[in-house]
């Protein structure tokens, strides 16, 4: 694994483990628990068995990737620091995010299937990650900076974010085989979905 990757994951495991006792109720949204497609939208349907991933590709350049433990937006020619587009610009970072299946914060595989739908921004390109890789570096302490640049860099986080996304989970198996008696909060072993992504019209 890369440098860059390597510092990015030690800092959000290090914000991670400081709001874990942290929780939230699972989200959910009267009437728009059904899939939904938006005039100009891509959708499409998946599934994805624990251990494997679901691919789909959205243009020439990018792709929709899901697995039981999360998705993302990334590019098809990873290169460098450039391998993913989505979690430099979607906070929050001491909270659960809508873009990991997962119990970090107390919540249970039954409640992770049942929270629909998930709504996510990406960047489209290794340009604009770079920017919003260095603003988030900023604003996690990483990098040293004045007061004004901090500031600067605050208000700019995820604005190049361009692309939107929406993942309703329509069906799912969760198993509790490996639960105890102090922890009771299951994983899944296998999703069904739908997507719905808007691009920029300039990607």
């Amino acid at each position: 694994m890369d440098r860059r990757a390597v510092l990015l994951l030690a800092l959000l495991g290090a914000l991670i483990a400081s709001g874990q006792t942290e929780k939230k109720v699972p989200r959910k949204v009267p009437g728009a628990a059904k899939p939904e497609c938006s005039q100009g939208a891509i959708c499409f349907s998946g599934e994805a068995l624990q251990g494997t991933e679901f691919r789909k590709a959205l243009n020439g350049d990018l792709e929709f990737s899901l697995e039981t433990s999360g998705f993302a937006i990334v590019p098809k020619q990873p290169r460098g620091d450039c391998r993913e587009f989505t979690s430099v610009v979607n906070g929050p970072y001491r909270q659960h995010r809508e873009i990991f299946f997962d119990t970090s914060y107390g919540w249970t595989a039954d409640q992770e299937v049942t929270t629909s739908p998930r709504e996510f921004r990406f960047v489209t390109n290794c340009a604009d990650y770079q920017t919003e890789y260095e603003r988030l570096m900023i604003v996690l302490g990483s990098t040293r900076v004045t007061q004004q640049k901090y500031d600067d860099a605050m208000a700019a986080l995820g604005t190049l974010a361009r692309g939107k996304c929406r993942v309703w989970i329509t069906d799912s198996k969760i198993s509790h085989a490996d639960d105890t008696a102090d922890e009771k909060l299951g994983k899944i072993l296998w999703l069904k979905f739908s997507v719905e992504i808007l691009l920029p019209a300039n990607n």
